[in-house]
């Protein structure tokens, strides 16, 4: 069945007497001088909505997203059953907007009052503390989703808000999973440059959904913390993703980012479990961020727990020992170790060029 266009509701929610929801009653769409502010995706369009008490989210469908009503109301209630922080209210209103092809349903949302993770790097992309905080922040939602078995399904640059205190919080929940949508069609599928390569062809909503994108985000941060001039070398601010674009994600692990990066001892062991992720056919064979990235501490410590910590063997004496390799390095045949700093400029050099903006 065809839906209305955004040009349709752009003019409707103009008009108080089609916007039938009780709590927009007194409101009305925000502009700026003459110009209907609005975001508009590939299923729904955003208008940012004032009432006399309350500033609001209203969403309307353009395209169709099967079951959307039920998945709507299952979703709305296990998210507000779970409490977690990192949700807006909203409420589904089958009578919503009165438009040429009759009356359509809308989501009202809470407004919140953040700036998009791109928006929030572009800020603060020269300050290292601040964008590893959003990244541990980051890590530690995305556990908490996990812990009740939630996925957003669409994990990108804006669909992640930060909030003055830089705690997150996630819009647009049309991709989501919760338990209780088991079975039912994967429709909305993200973005390139986020998504691995068989999410394409997913057919089923998915707990494990995350997990990919997951990681490309907690990557993208840590490494813009160490690199700032990745923002610029990779013209973030005008693409519509992070640190990977979908030719890096196909190419599997040989394109220059992934060499850049393999440049950084902390970041190489995330690349590499990026790059396994690459090589899995399905996403359900992935991990979860938090058991995904193991600092090298906690490494250590599981492994000295277990009782398989390396001992040493005690030695009469290391004078030979060190009178051999002193000789050997006065002799100039010690190993030279490679200068990862003109490896990393190199690479970077090359890197700046691809995106380097046309003259």
């Amino acid at each position: 069945m065809p839906l209305p266009t955004i040009p349709d509701y752009s003019t409707c929610i103009k008009t108080p007497a089609l916007v039938h929801p009780s709590v927009l009653k007194g409101g009305h769409p925000i502009e700026k001088g003459v110009r209907l502010i609005k975001y508009s995706g590939g299923f729904c369009v955003v208008f940012p909505y004032q009432t006399p008490y309350k500033k609001y989210a209203v969403r309307c469908w353009h395209a169709e997203v099967s079951d959307a009503k039920r998945r709507t109301q299952v979703i709305a209630d296990a998210l507000k059953k779970s409490n977690l922080p990192y949700f807006v209210g909203f409420d589904f209103f089958e009578e919503g907007i009165m438009t040429p092809l009759g009356m359509q349903p809308i989501v009202v949302m809470d407004w919140v009052d953040a700036k998009s993770l791109k928006k929030f790097l572009a800020e603060h992309i020269t300050e290292s503390n601040v964008i590893n905080e959003i990244a541990e922040n980051f890590k530690k939602m995305v556990a908490d989703l996990h812990s009740n078995h939630f996925s957003h399904g669409d994990l990108q640059h804006g669909n992640i808000m930060i909030k003055p205190d830089h705690s997150l919080v996630l819009v647009d929940y049309d991709s989501m999973y919760v338990p209780e949508l088991d079975g039912m069609p994967d429709e909305i599928k993200g973005l390139v440059g986020y998504q691995h390569e068989a999410r394409w062809n997913n057919q089923l909503v998915s707990e494990k959904a995350d997990y990919f994108s997951e990681l490309v985000i907690y990557i993208s941060l840590k490494a813009l913390a160490k690199m700032p001039s990745l923002w610029n070398d990779l013209n973030m601010e005008d693409t519509e993703t992070l640190l990977f674009s979908g030719e890096d994600i196909q190419s599997k692990g040989s394109s220059n980012i992934f060499r850049l990066l393999n440049t950084d001892s902390e970041l190489s062991p995330l690349v590499d479990k990026l790059c396994e992720f690459m090589d899995k056919s399905t996403i359900e064979d992935l991990t979860p961020l938090e058991d995904a990235v193991v600092s090298k501490s906690e490494s250590i410590s599981s492994k000295w727990r277990g009782g398989n910590g390396y001992k040493t063997t005690a030695k009469k004496s290391g004078v030979d020992d060190s009178n051999k390799i002193a000789e050997k390095w006065g002799k100039g045949n010690g190993f030279v170790k490679p200068n990862k700093e003109d490896e990393r400029k190199k690479i970077s050099s090359v890197i700046s060029e691809k995106f380097k903006k046309p003259e």
